[in-house]
């Protein structure tokens, strides 16, 4: 082949080899392109994800005709989490969702969560609709019951140097904000309210009260006692190395013990002190430490039931019982049920709190003035309920301040010894007025009188509180909550 020949094939050759050459740069180029648009998407992607729109604008669930946002069902959500993690988790290795809730049914926590999640939406949407049927509107009162939970958080929000969309987005996830969560609160509160409208309309009759405590008295009859057990060892010890209870021992001293007592309950206290072992006599140095108050019948421990519950059992009176690993258990009767055979008591009061201060006495002393200033203002005035009341809200540091201090139906057990005391001292009269010391302060009390039988006030309450919350759960399982895939992905839950 001539030089020339070979110039002509390598010019010929040469536009094929340069477009393969613009071939692979085109395609570099094209895959470059790529790489960029998807780096663009995905910015553009989170940046979405991040701003809360579609945590905001799409469906994570429906329910009847309501549609909740991922926001939205977060709220619900993170409330049942909050209240489960305190009472339910018990790996502080594990997180919550990879932790067994049932073991029965191998069900997961986040099973579990999002079962209640779904049963608590269902419910408080059930009531609701059932609130608008019936007409219901926030009151002012349910406004008000907002304005302050959403001023509240606001508080929170600027103790910790951040804006209350801020605080919340940290609580509840991105596209929280206080528009929205107002949103949830107003639904709670309308909800709430009106599940109090259906439980004021319910009425009982004496014969369906006497009814029903026949058929729950176990659940409602209620008994306080005292209790030491009495456990001496011997020499011996079983095959696993536990040293055994000298059973005899064990009941010598606990025979001892009762006939010290007496019948007397500071003498019981400080029985226990004394018979405690070294090592546990600190856990006694509490009067009440052997104490239990208010305990169900059905909840009594077994070999104490029996004898506790005798209806001719008494103020004071004392036995010893043995128990299953040979110790014994001395046990003294303080009240049965009987105490509710009287009549609730309501009253109006005014908490003055002891200022914190390292000087408790000079505290105390200077709370104790300040009672008796507020009670001889009342004095000089009109010296009517009306009249307390309105000292109640000006100065009570208790909740009530804002009811003028009314605490109504006041049973046996409901209140702190001294104000209940004074609450039930057969001589207290309507108007009656006067300074109750107690671990929270100094109360300025005024007796407005008497309620109606106090078991009764108390078998018709559980009635009325059973009855609810059948009737919320009826409402709740005539919903059908149905979650979708897509806005679930952006809650919590997911």
């Amino acid at each position: 082949m001539s030089a020339s020949q070979q110039k002509k094939r390598r010019q010929n050759q040469a536009p094929a080899a340069a477009s393969q050459n613009d071939s692979s740069s085109r395609g570099a180029w094209i895959a470059g392109s790529i790489g960029v648009a998807v780096l663009v998407v995905l910015a553009i992607f989170f940046a979405i994800l991040n701003s809360g729109l579609l945590q905001n604008h799409t469906t994570a669930a429906t329910v009847g005709s309501h549609e909740l946002s991922p926001v939205m069902y977060n709220y619900f959500y993170k409330d049942v989490y909050t209240q489960s993690l305190a009472g339910y988790m018990t790996d502080p290795n594990k997180s919550l969702a990879d932790q067994v809730y049932d073991t029965t049914t191998g069900q997961s926590w986040a099973d579990f969560l999002s079962q209640e999640t779904n049963s608590l939406i269902a419910e408080t949407y059930g009531v609701y609709d059932a609130a608008m049927e019936a007409g219901y509107t926030m009151t002012e009162d349910d406004t008000a019951t907002v304005d302050e939970y959403m001023a509240s958080l606001s508080s929170q929000a600027a103790s910790q140097g951040v804006s209350a969309n801020a605080y919340l987005a940290s609580a509840y996830g991105t596209g929280s904000n206080t528009d929205n969560f107002r949103e949830y609160r107003e639904l709670l509160q309308v909800a709430t309210s009106y599940q109090s409208v259906y439980s004021d309309s319910l009425t009982y009759t004496a014969e369906d009260i006497a009814a029903y405590y026949s058929e729950h008295k176990e659940e409602l009859d209620v008994y306080d006692y005292r209790s030491f057990t009495c456990s001496v060892d011997s020499t011996e010890t079983d095959e696993e190395g536990n040293t055994i209870v000298d059973s005899a021992a064990s009941e010598e001293q606990a025979k001892e013990m009762a006939e010290a007592v007496q019948g007397d309950e500071t003498a019981f206290a400080e029985q226990a002190r004394d018979n405690a072992p070294e090592d546990q006599k600190s856990n006694y140095a509490d009067d009440d430490a052997t104490l239990t108050s208010q305990a169900t019948a059905n909840n009594l421990p077994e070999n104490i039931k029996e004898w506790l519950t005798d209806t001719s059992r008494a103020y004071g009176d004392t036995t010893t019982i043995e128990n299953e690993d040979g110790s014994w258990k001395v046990v003294m009767f303080v009240s049965g049920p009987e105490k509710f055979d009287v009549n609730t008591r309501t009253v109006r009061h005014i908490l003055i709190e002891a200022t914190e201060t390292d000087d408790e006495a000079v505290a105390n002393t200077e709370a104790e003035i300040r009672a008796q200033e507020i009670l001889d203002e009342y004095l000089a005035g009109d010296q009517t309920e009306d009249a307390f009341a309105a000292l109640a809200v000006e100065h009570s540091a208790d909740s009530t301040a804002a009811d003028g201090g009314l605490i109504v139906n006041i049973c046996p057990g409901d209140m702190v010894e001294p104000f209940e005391d004074w609450c039930f001292d057969e001589s207290r009269k309507p108007g009656d007025t006067g300074i109750v010391e107690s671990d929270y302060g100094y109360h300025v009390m005024y007796y407005v009188g008497e309620g109606g039988n106090a078991m009764d006030y108390r078998t018709e309450t559980d009635m009325r509180s059973n009855d609810v919350s059948n009737w919320v759960v009826e409402l709740g399982e005539a919903q059908t909550v149905t979650t979708h895939s897509f806005g679930m992905f952006f809650t919590d839950a997911d």
